[in-house]
This record gives C-alpha cells, structure tokens and sequence, in this order.
C-alpha cells in the first residue's frame, strides 16, 4: 500500500527552528485522538524543547488532537498536538499517552440505565462540554440514572443524568474507565444493546417480534442484546439481534428483521468464527444521508488479537442489510472521530517481540457516497511507546 509523506512535516524536519504558531497554522492531516492515560500531567511546550516555555499542563484523562507531525529532538520524540485551542509540542514517557475513541462508552451504558461512579470522583457539568460550569463534584459511590444523550463533544461522549440521592441533575463525561453500570436498560427481559443512540435512531413497533424470536434463532442460541432501529432510514423498524451459541465451538451471530407482510422476516444473517468474540455493535451516522451504519467488531481468538470490522447497512434497492466494509487488523484497534473511521494495528520492527511494537499502521477511511474508501495508509510511533527504539 502507498505510504504517504507527511509533506507539510517534512517542512519543519528541523523542528527546533520551527514556531509553533507557524506550524499549527499549516496543519492539514487526519486527525487522531490520543489521551493521557497514567502518570504526572504531561507538559505542552511551544516548542520540542525542554527549555521552551510550557503552554500548560495535560493531566490524566484528557484528551487531545495529533494530526501525525513529530521530530525528534534532544534525543527525545516529539508529538505535535492540539487540545482545545492550543496547540504545541509534547514528549510524554512510555505507557503515558494511547489511542482514545470519541464514542467508546461504558459497557451496557444507556438512556435509563442506572450507574455507580467508582474509580474517581467526577464532575457534573451544567452541559456537555469541559468549558461549561461544574455544577457539582460526584464522591465515588454516587449512583446515576441516566437520563438523555448521547452527546459526543469535545472527544468525549457524554450523559445527561440524575443524582439518585440527591435529584441533581447534569452532564458527566464517559471515560471507560470511571463509572459501572449496575442496572442496564432492559425490554421485555431482553438487553439493549449499548451506544445504538436510540434517540436518534430507535423506533417503535418491533414489540411483536418477541414472541417469534425463539423461532427466528438457532437451535440452543441466546440473545445478547437487541435494537429496534431506523436501519431503513425510518420507514419501519428493522430489529438487530446479536445471539451468542455457547458449547464446544462458540461463536456469536447477528441478524436483523424487518416485519414483512405481518412477518419478521431475516433479510441479514451472519455468523462470528468459532471461539470469537463480538466486541462491539454499535449504530452511527457515518455517512450523512439517512441510513445509518451498523459496525460488528469481533475479536479473533488467539495471541494475534485480530479484529475484524464489518459496517453494514440498509440498501434501498434490495430491501436488505448488507456488508459494505470488511476488514482485519492485528493487535487491532478502532477510532471513529466524527464520521472518519481509523483503524490500527501493531507495527513492529525486525527486533521487536509480539508483546511490544513500538509502531502503529493507521488505516483511515471515509465514505465517499459509494464506499468506505480508504484515504491513506501509513506507520507512525505507537504513542504509547513513544520513548522507544523506533526512529
């Protein structure tokens, strides 16, 4: 695959003799989302330098911009970033910064669900967004429901919810990391399935088909979690299920159902390979008309860790769900930062060890009213290692 030369970083190679103004001012690359994930705040420097004057500081759990441009200097890699308004230069140690997704939320985490906060205390914002008032800060221990949303703004997905002791209400940001859901949204006995966005894209009328279900799966199979959806663009409900068939070879399924002539009819099967394991299912508008796209990520059983990424959705002219995009990416991960799809992968030079890439390959892609079309393919520095031997 063609690597494309990062052409406007090549600029300042030398960049030590680079402004950062001057350098932020020319930034045209596909964005990343990196966060700080461990360790003392990060500085931001105007310049690559240790001796430059710091911007601010960065600490845990926040999140930030890289468009790719780096150098090294004083024997150190450098990331050029950008969080909020600022941009500058950072050079983290290793197991400090990683990938971070805009719209990864807790599992199970969903309109009415109920959630405790356990790893930190939090703040309740008056709205989403960090920059808006902090209304209260929540102790670990307080318990939520959630009330609407989700809301993705500033690199983060966010929930409008209600203290359950108190009646406060507000806006918490979802880390992954910092609440647990102990009271998912559940119909008819059924899991929903999280981050399917069901107020933008639910629908009612799917109640009758929960009385066929037993009779639509295989024999011995369980629902994971189902959906009613606007997979059609909002004409009827088409309803996903993810089922799982646990025993000697398991494997996961997914299918949807639209109601045809009074009868839910599959008009999408698939099947996971056996002993994989279903990921993620979640619902976005990637494509700005009215079909949104169903994404099946799977993890592959064994060391290699694959993923594999499937996005399907509705075609109009055949009635059916069908695949639009298949993928697989060892040691895989996915991003998706407003409607461009990253995927990555380990990267590893002749010496490395399974365990420890020091590279990432970054596959971005975007739809461009026929496909997912794949916008560049390039290796960098897995930010996570940022310190290593790769050069």
């Amino acid at each position: 695959m063609v690597r494309l030369a990062k052409v406007l970083g090549m600029l300042c190679v030398v960049a030590a003799l680079c402004l950062a103004p001057r350098l932020a001012a020319a930034q045209v690359g596909i964005e990343m989302v990196l966060q700080v994930y461990n360790g003392a705040p990060i500085a931001l420097y105007e310049r690559p330098s240790l001796a430059s004057p710091v911007l601010r500081t960065i600490g845990v759990g926040n999140r930030f911009v890289w468009r790719a441009d780096r150098t090294i200097a004083e024997g150190r890699q450098w990331f050029f970033i950008q969080i909020g308004s600022i941009s500058g230069w950072i050079s983290p140690d290793d197991n400090v910064v990683d990938f971070a997704d805009p719209t990864q939320i807790t599992p199970t985490m969903d309109r009415s669900a109920t959630a405790v906060i356990t790893a930190n205390p939090m703040s309740l914002y008056a709205a989403p967004g960090r920059g808006n008032t902090i209304l209260a800060t929540l102790p670990i221990g307080t318990q939520v429901r959630v009330l609407d949303a989700p809301v993705v703004t500033d690199l983060y997905t966010w929930w409008k919810v209600r203290v359950l002791s108190s009646g406060a209400e507000g806006w918490l940001v979802d880390t992954v990391r910092e609440m647990q859901v102990t009271a998912p949204l559940r119909v008819y006995g059924y899991q929903v399935c999280e981050n399917f966005d069901l107020k933008t894209f639910g629908m009612t009328g799917w109640d009758s088909i929960v009385s066929s279900l037993p009779r639509l799966l295989d024999p011995g199979e369980q629902v994971i979690c189902l959906a009613s959806t606007k997979l059609d663009g909002g004409t009827s409900p088409i309803v996903v299920v993810l089922a799982r068939l646990e025993g000697v070879q398991p494997r996961d399924s997914l299918r949807t159902f639209a109601l045809r002539g009074g009868v839910w009819t599959p008009i999408f099967t698939q099947y996971s390979d056996f002993f994989a394991r279903t990921e993620r299912l979640s619902l976005h508008d990637l494509t700005g008309d009215p079909y949104p796209s169903l994404l099946w990520n799977v993890r592959l059983d064994g060391t290699g860790g694959i993923l594999r990424a499937n996005i399907l959705r509705f075609n109009p002219a055949t009635g059916l769900v069908q695949a639009v995009f298949t993928g697989e990416f060892y040691k895989g991960f996915m991003q998706i930062n407003s409607r461009l799809l990253t995927f990555l992968q380990a990267h590893y030079l002749p010496d490395e060890p399974n365990c420890c890439p020091s590279g990432v390959e970054r596959f971005a892609y975007q739809w461009n009213g026929t496909t997912f079309a794949l916008l560049l393919n390039e290796v960098l520095p897995l930010p996570y290692a940022i310190q290593s031997s790769r050069r």
